[in-house]
């Protein structure tokens, strides 16, 4: 008698692929309705797939609109099966799929989007830790004797980098309510952002390459200095104080260390 273990790994192909029935039919009582009950539980199954991307990627949604979406997600589920219980984790191959699909030819950003959707899902659900504010790190020097370009801060949880060489930020935002940013005229134009979730909301943040590179340096514990120096020979007209304004809102970092302490 075949194990419970391969029956079920058989009752999964089939429900994955519907040529696999007439080899699990011999395992199964017979029944007149056995296809189309399959049938019900396979939609069942594709209807979660779907829910579970809608829930990460809306606005991929938004540009491929609902029956597009629909198939994609079936396609998606058939090549990269779930491998958690957590359904909250089954969109995290979407953009790999659709980079080696022909589903986006003719759209190549929907692949960015998906990343950049992909990223913002992560940061919502990302492990919580106290924000650190711009003045408490520079009380933190103060206290400590130290001055904050020599400080190392260290990156929330939920916080990271996005680059893509489309607009993929700038479209992303165009399709967020409240925001005045337009559909860009331009695909292929080099975007860079701040993921981060200050307030328990997972935020993109449009950066400066200069930004981008600060933040990147001190993400890999540079010292604030050498930070703000890599941003200044990128941009001449680098605002610092701005910039760290903006850091410290955003919910960058969590805690500061200082060189000589380390």
């Amino acid at each position: 008698m075949m194990k419970l273990e391969q029956i079920q790994a058989d009752f999964a192909q089939a429900l994955m692929d519907p040529d696999f029935m007439e080899s699990l039919a011999p395992q199964l009582q017979v029944s007149a309705r056995q296809s189309e009950r399959f049938a019900y539980y396979r939609g069942n199954m594709a209807g979660i797939w779907a829910s579970a991307l809608k829930n990460a990627y809306p606005v991929l949604l938004q540009l491929v609109g609902i029956d597009f979406f629909e198939e994609m997600a079936k396609a998606y589920g058939r090549a990269y099966p779930s491998q958690s219980g957590d359904l909250n984790q089954f969109g995290a191959q979407l953009s790999d799929f659709l980079s080696d699909s022909d589903f986006i030819s003719d759209y190549p950003y929907f692949e960015d989007i998906a990343r950049l959707e992909w990223q913002l899902h992560c940061a919502y659900y990302a492990a919580d830790a106290q924000v650190l504010s711009l003045r408490d790190a520079v009380m933190a020097a103060e206290q400590s004797g130290q001055d904050l370009a020599s400080a190392i801060l260290i990156p929330h949880p939920a916080v990271g980098l996005f680059v893509s060489p489309m607009s993929a930020v700038e479209i992303w935002l165009a399709h967020q309510e409240g925001e005045s940013m337009e559909f860009p005229a331009v695909m292929q134009k080099e975007n860079f952002a701040l993921i981060s979730r200050p307030q328990w909301q997972a935020l993109v943040s449009p950066l400066s390459k200069a930004d981008y590179l600060a933040l990147q340096s001190l993400f890999q514990k540079t010292s604030v200095g050498d930070a703000l120096e890599l941003a200044l020979s990128e941009d001449a007209q680098f605002d610092i104080g701005a910039a760290l304004q903006r850091w410290f809102s955003d919910g960058s970092f969590t805690q500061i260390n200082f060189l000589s302490g380390l």
